[in-house]
């Protein structure tokens, strides 16, 4: 193995000794003992002349290790379970967009070289706008992330949800695919919990199960459209240089990118920035903007139960009742 990876061996040593036992984490762990071998392994078909290698990231879900050459980086991202098809997917459909979004170096999600799925893709230098503390820049970039989603979102998709490694899309509906998510979720047995059944089967019947929220032709979404997942530089303005890491649902209704955009919990100079961008072009229809209402109300609510938030939990049912009094 080339000498220059070796120090990336043994980085399971950066894990605590009486780490999380699952599945999850002992299938990280297994990969970080091994990350030199693995890297060398697959970065070594690129004849890039690597002179530097460097974990960025890691965690149950993604692991990324930056290699430099000369002249310029790369990605390896690593997925130590499940598998990269949605993004995989994602940069390539948009791969001749000259959207800000990683290029897709090459891929396998078979497992048939390695024991999980990677991807290697161009390194997007900067930081993440969440890092970004100058209210007036952070609405300025947001807007540039705005007008990316709008782009982006007029691509159409094979399906809803994300893609199999095999290439099919299994879920029928774009009913089916909140449905999935929200059962992953284990969303109304914590609305149970925090607001009552009859509340939580009401948030769920004007939102989950509201007809305004069908949707019959899935189009390409980011699924995770949020400020950490936005990387940009400052200079004499802001810059937004990608748009990273798309989510698991990656087909489906445009406005689900742009309600997951508009939770309370981001600045509201990012709000502000991410709506006037998406609607530079074209301003949302009655019907979009009723749709984009249920939406905001399903994934806001979702977010302050997965949260720990205290005082927000403690809000929330008398927070709920308003904004269910409100809808259209």
């Amino acid at each position: 193995m080339n000498d220059l990876f070796e120090h990336l061996n043994g980085s399971d040593a950066l894990l605590p000794a009486l780490d999380d036992a699952s599945a999850l984490s002992s299938a990280r762990r297994r990969i970080l003992s091994r990350l030199g071998s693995y890297t060398a392994l697959l970065v070594g078909p690129l004849n890039m002349r690597p002179i530097a290698a460097m974990l960025l990231a890691h965690d149950d879900e993604r692991i990324a290790v930056r290699v430099s050459s000369a002249s310029s980086h790369i990605v390896l991202v690593i997925a130590p379970a499940g598998d990269l098809a949605a993004e995989v997917f994602f940069l390539r459909a948009l791969a001749g967009a000259r959207l800000p979004i990683p290029r897709l170096l090459g891929h396998d999600l078979s497992c048939a070289v390695v024991p999980f799925s990677y991807a290697l893709e161009s390194y997007t230098g900067g930081m993440p706008l969440d890092q970004l503390t100058d209210s007036s820049l952070v609405r300025i970039a947001a807007r540039q992330v705005g007008r990316t989603l709008r782009r982006a979102h007029r691509h159409s998709a094979p399906g809803f949800g994300q893609p199999t490694v095999g290439g099919r899309w299994p879920t029928r509906t774009w009913r089916d695919t909140l449905y999935g998510w929200f059962d992953q979720q284990t969303l109304l047995t914590r609305a149970e919990q925090v607001l009552g059944t009859a509340a939580a089967l009401a948030w769920r019947a004007a939102t989950l199960d509201h007809p305004v929220l069908a949707c019959d032709q899935p189009n390409l979404i980011h699924g995770a459209a949020t400020p950490t997942r936005a990387i940009v530089t400052v200079g004499d303005g802001v810059q937004l240089e990608a748009l990273t890491r798309p989510g698991a649902i990656i087909g489906g209704d445009p406005l689900f990118d742009l309600a997951q955009g508009l939770l309370p919990r981001y600045p509201a100079a990012f709000r502000q920035g991410l709506l006037e961008g998406y609607t530079a072009s074209g301003a949302l229809t009655s019907e979009q903007q009723r749709r984009l209402q249920r939406l905001r109300l399903l994934l806001s609510t979702a977010d302050t139960l997965a949260g720990a938030d205290a005082a927000a939990l403690e809000r929330l049912p008398d927070d709920l009742a308003v904004a269910l009094a409100a809808l259209d």
